[in-house]
């Protein structure tokens, strides 16, 4: 009889054993440095949409620590200090947030609309009061990383980012929404 009781027992750790091993493979791929910026383009599947621009903007003489504003950044938890000019690239300026660590909000800018495809090909088109944007969200670690790459003229492009700490892509990406919004229209028409 006590032969009888192990024997589901040794069954059942056998199939648990062999489930969970086959869950030990290496993972194919390379790992993202950030989310989208990254060197080298990579090849995409579907063309680059083409850019709608309705209202073109000027870049001269605009401070890129200036395109958010304390409102902008209050609902995320307000700043944690001052912005990070040319954080994470030139033309851009990173505002930490105070809501978790490592938590950030942050604008600039870059160039031409189509490039953004290339270098983020898991992003998707979506618009910006009318503006094409190029949307790509990661979870980098804890933290999920959206960037808005809206265009703005021919050669430019209005780069937002907001990475939050344990936030779902769609409250990220509504976050994010709110960003670019607010930076775009804090460029003047041009």
């Amino acid at each position: 009889m006590n032969t009888l009781r192990r024997r589901p027992f040794v069954v059942l750790s056998a199939f648990l054993l062999a489930a969970l091993t086959g869950c030990a493979a290496p993972v194919a791929g390379r790992p993202v440095p950030a989310a989208g910026f990254q060197d080298e383009p990579q090849p995409r599947s579907t063309p680059t949409p083409s850019a709608d621009i309705p209202v073109p903007r000027r870049v001269d003489g605009i401070d890129p620590c200036g395109l958010l504003a304390p409102e902008d950044l209050a609902p995320l938890g307000g700043a944690a200090g001052g912005p990070l000019p040319h954080d994470p690239t030139p033309d851009t300026c990173t505002h930490p947030l105070a809501s978790a660590p490592a938590n950030a909000a942050g604008a600039g800018f870059g160039g031409p609309y189509r490039t953004a495809a290339a270098r983020q090909p898991r992003g998707l088109p979506v618009s910006v009061d009318g503006h094409s944007t190029w949307l790509y969200c990661e979870l980098v670690d804890t933290h999920q990383t959206c960037t808005a790459t809206t265009a703005i003229r021919d050669d430019r492009t209005l780069l937002t980012l907001l990475s939050a700490q344990g936030s779902s892509a769609a409250d990220t990406t509504d976050a994010l929404y709110r960003l670019t919004e607010a930076a775009l229209h804090r460029l003047p028409p041009g």
